[in-house]
Parts: C-alpha cells; sequence; structure tokens
C-alpha cells in the first residue's frame, strides 16, 4: 500500500523530469512537435475540465478564447512587436475577463443555454476577426514575425512553454480539487438546487470556474500562433479543438485531475497519426468523423472514462471465471 502510495506521488514528477530532458536529446523533429502539441492539448482539457468536469457546464466555446488569445498575441506582435512569452499570459487574462463577462451573461441560469451561448460565441468572433480586414487581414490571415532562432532551435522555447502551461493546469486543477471552491463546484455538478440551497453561491462560482477555465485556453492560443507564424479565422476558430478537449476530458474521465492529461496523452497521438496516414484533401474530414465516432463510442461503451473504469474494476477485484460447480465445491470443502 505504502509503495502504490509512493508510486502514486512519484510518477508526476519523474513524467516531468523525462519531459524537460527530451530536448536535450532530440532538440528538432516530429516527436518533439506531436509532444508540444499534446502538452497543448492536455492542458487545454485540463482547464476545460475545471467547467466541464467539476461543475459540469459543458462548453463548446474554448476554441473561442483559443482564437482571440491568437489573434491578441499576434496584433501584440505586430504592431507593437511585444513578444508573445511575455504576452501570452497577459492574453489569457484577458480571455479571463472575457470569460467571466460571457458567463455572468449564460452562467445565471441552468441547463442547455449554457452551451448555445458558448458555441454562437465562438462562431461570432470568428466573423468578427472576418470582418475586421484593415486589422487582421480578414480571410488572407496575419503572418507573423519569426524568432531569432536557428530554424532546428524554434520549437525548443514553445516546447518549454506548453509544457510549463501543462503543469501549471494540473497544479491549479489540484487546488481547485482539494477547496471549499472545488466542492462547490461539485456540488453544483452533482444537484445545483441543493447546493444553492446549502449556501453555495452558484453564480460566482461558475463565472469563477470559466474564467479559469478559459485562460489556459487563451494562454495556449497566443503560443500557438506564434509558433505557427501565422493565423487565420478557419485555422484559430477550428471547433474540432474544442471537440478534442470534449473527448480527452470524457476518454481520461471527466471530473478527475489527471482523466483530461491521460485523454490528451492517447487521442492526440492517434489523432496526428491518422492524419499523418491520410491524403491532405481527406485528413481533416476524416480527422472529424472519426473524433465523431470516438465520442459517441465513449459516451456508449465508457461513460465513466478510462480512469473511473479502472478504479471501478480494482474495487471489485480480479473476477472468479471458475465454473460454478467448481467454485461450489471449494466452499462446500471449506465448510
Amino acid at each position: 500500500m505504502r509503495i502504490d502510495r509512493r508510486w502514486r506521488r512519484g510518477w508526476p514528477w519523474a513524467g516531468l523530469v523525462l519531459f524537460l530532458l527530451v530536448p536535450l536529446v532530440q532538440p528538432e523533429g516530429f516527436y518533439l512537435d506531436l509532444l508540444m502539441f499534446t502538452f497543448m492539448y492536455a492542458a487545454m482539457s485540463v482547464g476545460w475540465d475545471i467547467m466541464g468536469g467539476y461543475a459540469g457546464y459543458v462548453s463548446l466555446g474554448h476554441v473561442g478564447f483559443f482564437g482571440l488569445g491568437s489573434y491578441a498575441a499576434a496584433l501584440l506582435l505586430v504592431h507593437l512587436g511585444l513578444p508573445v512569452f511575455v504576452t501570452a499570459p497577459l492574453v489569457g487574462v484577458m480571455a479571463s475577463i472575457l470569460g467571466a463577462g460571457l458567463g455572468f451573461i449564460s452562467l445565471r441560469t441552468r441547463g442547455p443555454a449554457f452551451v448555445i451561448v458558448t458555441l454562437t460565441f465562438t462562431y461570432v468572433a470568428q466573423l468578427l476577426m472576418l470582418d475586421l480586414k484593415s486589422v487582421t487581414g480578414g480571410s488572407k490571415g496575419l503572418f507573423l514575425p519569426l524568432l531569432d532562432l536557428p530554424a532546428n532551435l524554434v520549437i525548443v522555447p514553445f516546447y518549454y512553454a506548453m509544457l510549463a502551461l501543462l503543469v501549471i493546469a494540473v497544479l491549479v486543477s489540484v487546488a481547485i480539487r482539494r477547496s471549499k471552491f472545488g466542492l462547490g463546484l461539485i456540488a453544483i455538478r452533482e444537484d445545483e438546487g441543493k447546493a444553492e440551497a446549502s449556501g453555495v453561491n452558484t453564480s460566482l462560482y461558475k463565472i469563477l470556474a470559466f474564467a479559469i477555465s478559459v485562460w489556459f485556453a487563451g494562454t495556449a492560443g497566443a503560443l500557438h500562433a506564434q509558433y505557427l507564424n501565422y493565423v487565420d479565422p478557419d485555422l484559430a476558430f477550428e471547433l474540432i479543438i474544442t471537440l478534442n478537449l470534449i473527448i480527452m476530458s470524457l476518454f481520461g474521465s471527466r471530473g478527475i485531475v489527471w482523466g483530461p492529461v491521460l485523454g490528451a496523452f492517447i487521442i492526440y497521438p492517434l489523432s496526428a497519426y491518422l492524419i499523418f496516414l491520410l491524403p491532405s484533401r481527406l485528413a481533416g474530414q476524416v480527422h472529424l468523423v472519426a473524433l465523431g465516432i470516438v465520442l459517441v463510442l465513449v459516451v456508449m461503451f465508457l461513460p465513466d472514462g478510462l480512469i473511473r473504469s479502472y478504479q471501478a474494476w480494482r474495487r471489485k477485484g480480479p473476477i472468479d471465471r471458475r465454473p460454478v460447480e467448481a467454485r461450489a465445491s471449494i466452499v462446500e470443502a471449506a465448510g
């Protein structure tokens, strides 16, 4: 039991050390790129889970904050020369303020209204970036200045930035999970009426959770735009990004700190491999269909996610598969 506890406490730190060392061994290439984007999706999925897992309110608008974060960082760099590694956290704060405002409008009610409002917000944000052609470049997008680094080392600072974002996401999620605030969010998820009757300020809790949740999307969007050196409305507001976050959280286990991380580390590499195998003209459509199928399968056959399903299996113990007659004879002999 003690060894099991030590393992649970030690493996995240061992994994962190391993990931910190990867660029020293392999400072470029496909696998470093794959890990970097896995960190990004894991961080955003953990952020999404603060709202969708703990509070039980499903958001379809995280990609809206991701896209606005991309454009905000791009415009600050192009017009003011401010580097993204300085502006990314501030862009995240801007996303949180906007998220709090959106939450104030939509989260004082219960039910599906929040889902509709967040989805609408994404489309409005995308249309706004398309219409402001003189500032955003419209459908042509914006090209960003390259970093003053050797081409084979450009990925390294973004790798560490995305890893740091994931570490922050996990630490914030752990802190919330252990706090009175986290207990309040879980109470909202289980029964919002009872939570409110017991003294939980449900509207405030939901607004704060959403503001914290979208910080990670806005910050990730800022880093993503600079890494690609380009941003356009189709790329920044692609709804498949939010779909990925939901599937990763559900697949790993919603409402558990490590659930979205596990989901991201399985789903994103598999998605990247699928896209790599397919012709470019088919990759997007097939990827979207594949994610939809995965979502349906998870909801039908793995509704509690991998971690909760594994925990339930461990509590039940190994299944005795011997024939009924054999088990009965053993019981009689023992008696």
